[in-house]
């Protein structure tokens, strides 16, 4: 019987070999630590990737945190924290109608994206004027506003900058040598490439979000060129633009064996507010982590550069796999790693499962 990693290792190989990435990293946990870890397209396993979405789970757990004895915050209205005038009486309406636990479980109402960038204005001000025409629908939108919102919530609850504070409560506590946001001017006196952490290709340029915003009409003249590698400036839009590189939403990067140890968090954590963000809220979300048949017998998240992170805390193990899909040039279209995503946590599932079963016959 072939072990887990090679496995793993040629299940990646064969999806990299037809395009849906580059490069990748991952690693395989439990509640003790890395059972097994390897790459795909000749990167070192230090090799930091560009976390996009994922970011959204570590605005989750800091809130959470910062929520610790005093449940209470997570079913009141952002607007208790937020300093939104009074000009911005379309935003005010809304915030007042949900609650912080709405944010994080994406059924706020608010509108999945908006190039804030190639708009006028502040966030507060563009997000005013949106609503005018945006009706609540009713049910569960997966939304970025919600999370730079959320963000937002955490530099008021703490008194720290959101960089600040993920430095301060997540990396430095559990031992997290390469999450960061690298912020615009981050890389002036040093080099992307520097030996400890080499980092992975995020992208060339936003051809993406470039598609995105014709589709609306918009018009940005800032996007990075589209023939020169990113790396070490988050991929997303209004992470690099609009918000300088640091966000609630996006802009976060990390090796996979500090996002497996941020998900060993998870798996040990006694913090009955982040234990119960893993327990489904409804439309298949819990606070952060989603739910469906991508996350066998639990949970996790995906980031759109490539990135997913998957918990199965009932059996305590889990896994990280970090790709960069969007680092090819002129790519007309965008791979879909739903599939991929699926197979590779099915297989960890179903070797974990295998190994324990060994385990209590032995």
């Amino acid at each position: 019987m072939k072990q887990m990693g090679e496995v793993l290792g040629e299940l990646l190989e064969e999806y990299r070999k037809e395009a849906f990435f580059r490069e990748a990293s991952y690693a395989v946990f439990d509640r003790k630590g890395i059972l097994c870890e390897g790459t795909c397209g000749g990167i070192s396993s230090k090799t930091v990737f560009d976390l996009a979405s994922l970011t959204k789970l570590f605005t989750t757990t800091l809130l959470l945190l910062l929520s610790e004895g005093k449940e209470q915050i997570l079913q009141e209205s952002p607007l208790k924290w937020l300093d939104i005038s009074e000009k911005q009486g379309n935003l005010r309406k809304r915030l007042e109608q949900i609650t912080v636990a709405d944010l994080m479980a994406h059924t706020s109402g608010l509108p999945a994206w908006y190039p804030f960038y190639a708009g006028q204005g502040s966030f507060y001000q563009q997000t005013d004027r949106i609503l005018e025409r945006y009706e609540p629908p009713g049910t569960m939108v997966y939304s970025d506003l919600n999370y730079i919102l959320a963000g937002f919530l955490t530099e008021h609850l703490s008194g720290m900058t959101l960089e600040q504070g993920v430095e301060e409560l997540l990396a430095k506590p559990l031992g997290l040598k390469t999450l960061s946001y690298y912020p615009k001017g981050y890389w002036e006196n040093t080099t992307p490439q520097f030996p400890q952490f080499p980092l992975a290709v995020s992208s060339y340029g936003n051809a993406a979000e470039e598609r995105m915003c014709r589709e609306r009409g918009m018009v940005f003249h800032g996007f990075r060129p589209s023939d020169i590698p990113v790396l070490g400036e988050a991929n997303d839009g209004n992470a690099w633009y609009f918000f300088d590189g640091v966000s609630g939403h996006a802009g976060l990067f990390s090796d996979a064996a500090d996002l497996a140890e941020f998900g060993r968090f998870y798996l040990n954590t006694t913090n009955s507010l982040c234990m119960t963000a893993m327990e489904e809220k409804g439309f298949g979300r819990g606070y952060g982590f989603e739910f469906g048949d991508m996350y066998p017998e639990g949970c996790g998240h995906t980031g759109f550069t490539g990135t997913s992170l998957y918990l199965s805390p009932e059996n305590g193990f889990g896994a990280v796999l970090l790709t960069n899909r969007l680092a090819f040039l002129r790519q007309e279209k965008l791979p879909d790693l739903r599939e991929l995503r699926t197979r590779f946590h099915r297989l960890v599932w179903n070797g974990m499962k295998g190994m324990k079963q060994h385990d209590k016959k032995g």
